[in-house]
């Protein structure tokens, strides 16, 4: 039986950057991924539906907030955590620079294809938007087979805004990796390496050509976040404890 991964991701551009993430976890997990914007309690939902108790949980961006909840409130549904492009928020926020905020206060009155196109260069390393623009062109069309939702976008940055786990980390009991690129404009990788200095145990990797979509930007970054959860994968015959009448049975 493969361990399940509840993989939690944003509503815009990062969605689709989080697909790239989910093929890679496909090949040796079994992948729950909520739709939408999910809460903590939706997301824990989704894995009740699936009969699950414990699972891996890996965040990106907004999910990675998610995650954090995720992992303080309910540390027993936790096996191993992975925190991508991530803050804790509160007095460990670092800021990005003034045109990025005001870029983020912009983008929810773009239409939605217009917008896709203008977080490219807020969203990918510099190296990938002039070298592998059809990679970026993958990311759109995969985040473009499904409408976007503005009032979701909305719903995301404001519970962003309000994002502080920054005096509750040592709530968090996983092993935990956290994975930053070191040219993320959006969230400077100084969140990721306070994130990563808060949380007991954590491993930080940051990444070097890689910005707020690493996943795109640096390929070999899925196969480590791959490996990070095998390692703390439970044997076979105790792999995530699932609920319902097969448990029992």
């Amino acid at each position: 039986m493969r361990s399940p991964v509840l993989v939690l991701s944003g509503v815009g551009l990062t969605a689709a950057v989080t697909h790239r993430a989910i093929r890679a976890l496909q090949s040796s997990f079994s992948v729950i991924q909520p739709r939408g914007v999910p809460t903590p309690e939706d997301a824990l939902a989704s894995l009740d539906a699936a009969g699950v108790e414990q699972a891996h949980v890996v965040g990106v961006s907004f999910g990675a907030s998610v995650a954090q909840e995720i992992a303080i409130r309910h540390p027993a549904r936790v096996n191993a955590l992975v925190l991508g492009s991530s803050t804790a928020g509160g007095e460990l926020y670092a800021p990005p620079e003034p045109a990025v905020r005001e870029f983020v206060r912009r983008l929810g009155e773009l239409p939605a294809e217009e917008g896709l196109w203008a977080s490219v260069p807020y969203l990918y390393a510099a190296s990938t938007w002039r070298r592998h623009a059809p990679l970026i062109g993958e990311d759109i069309a995969e985040r473009l087979r499904e409408p976007l939702d503005p009032q979701a976008y909305r719903r995301q940055l404001g519970t962003a805004r309000a994002h502080d786990t920054a005096a509750r980390l040592s709530g968090i009991t996983s092993p935990t990796l956290v994975i930053h690129g070191k040219e993320d404009r959006l969230l400077p990788v100084e969140n990721g390496r306070r994130l990563a200095k808060a949380v007991a145990g954590a491993r930080f990797m940051p990444l070097p050509g890689g910005a707020h979509a690493f996943a795109t930007d640096v390929p070999s970054a899925n196969r480590e976040l791959v490996s990070f959860l095998l390692e703390h994968s439970p044997r076979r015959g105790s792999a995530a404890r699932r609920t319902g009448p097969a448990a029992r049975a």
